[in-house]
């Protein structure tokens, strides 16, 4: 089990376990509420989480959320998301969006960032910027890529 793709959607990962809130079609390997802790996997579990669009739609926060993925991936996974811009109109469109962000939302769980310093105990679980928050084009959500400390 390398690849853990969570909310996967209609973009299915052939090298990757699957998952998405329903099993709406054949390549979903596991159907679960991420809502519900845990999530249906065992620790240590995965090389790297791709969520791709999933965690603003979620009730949990992002603390707990990140302590999830924390639990889940092995020393030295990474993990890769894509979350909406505060401010992007795009993002307030969908009314099942619960969260939004910005650039540094993620500083608080990264020791090497001033937020991360100030607000480290927010949550033991650590990680550290792979590839910094890139905002896309559209200028209505970035992608940033974490990895786990452990």
């Amino acid at each position: 089990m390398g690849i853990l793709n969570l909310g996967a959607g209609n973009k299915i990962l052939a090298e990757a376990v699957n998952h998405d809130l329903h099993k709406h079609r054949p390549e979903i390997d596991v159907a679960h509420d991420l809502n519900i802790l845990p999530w249906p996997w065992a620790d240590n579990s995965f090389d790297q989480i791709v969520a791709s669009a999933v965690f603003e739609h979620l009730e949990i926060d992002m603390v707990v959320t990140l302590n999830e993925c924390h639990r889940l991936l092995r020393p030295d996974g990474v993990l890769w998301l894509k979350l909406p811009l505060w401010d992007a109109d795009r993002a307030h469109d969908d009314p099942t969006h619960r969260w939004y962000f910005t650039v540094r939302s993620l500083d608080q769980f990264v020791p090497e960032t001033k937020r991360g310093r100030q607000y480290g105990f927010y949550t033991p679980l650590k990680w550290r910027y792979v590839k910094q928050p890139q905002v896309n084009k559209a200028r209505t959500s970035f992608s940033v890529t974490l990895g786990v400390i452990k």
